[in-house]
């Protein structure tokens, strides 16, 4: 999945990696019976009996809390105003996909592709975390009808790796090989893994 999601003292999630907590908070819900609460698929118009009802309400209180306690500040200014916790949580969705505002998806695109490029396998990192934190970050793109090309993705990648021979040679046969093409992005993350392996190995 990446690198795990990072939170403040507080327990307040840092705001990157959107789907990661996305899927963490969905695995909450549906921990405590509460998902289609949550994503407004159970109304309260459907429940039968007063103790359905009251536990209805409480489940909401219960995800307003949840989604209002651990999302960044500057984000829940942006939807404090909803009552319930289905409305709160809906909220919080749209404004991390974009659905409705195509300026926000804009800049959000340029910030992850940014992101990408930025990206660096530190000194002793987890090659494999890393890799999957770049693939993760492309496929939220994709989400956000944005494709990052192959041969950007592949340069994205090579870019990330430290200055190390290992390393160096794997640059120089994907950037001046005969058939660049015969790399693809699977060959390649195996490639990188594989030289991460024999630079620990070598360091060993």
């Amino acid at each position: 999945m990446g690198e795990p999601l990072k939170y403040s003292n507080d327990g307040v999630w840092d705001g990157k990696d959107w789907y990661t907590y996305k899927w963490v908070m969905e695995a909450v819900f549906s921990e405590k019976a509460m998902l289609g609460i949550a994503d407004g698929t159970s109304k309260r118009e459907t429940l039968s009996t007063a103790e359905g009802t009251a536990k209805f309400g409480q489940m909401q209180l219960q995800i307003r809390r949840m989604v209002g306690t651990s999302v960044p500040p500057d984000n829940l200014q942006q939807v404090k105003d909803k009552k319930a916790g289905t409305e709160i949580w809906l909220a919080v969705v749209d404004l991390f996909e974009n659905k409705t505002n195509a300026t926000v998806k804009v800049h959000r695109n340029r910030r992850l592709v940014n992101e990408l490029w930025s990206m660096k396998l530190l000194p002793g990192g987890d090659a494999n975390l890393h890799l999957c934190k770049m693939f993760n970050t492309c496929t939220e793109l994709k989400t956000l009808q944005y494709d990052v090309s192959g041969i950007d993705m592949v340069e994205m990648m090579l870019e990330s790796l430290r200055a190390q021979a290992a390393f160096e040679s794997l640059k120089s046969a994907v950037r001046y090989g005969a058939d660049s093409s015969a790399f693809t992005l699977t060959k390649l993350r195996e490639m990188i893994r594989a030289a991460s392996v024999r630079k620990a190995e070598f360091r060993d």
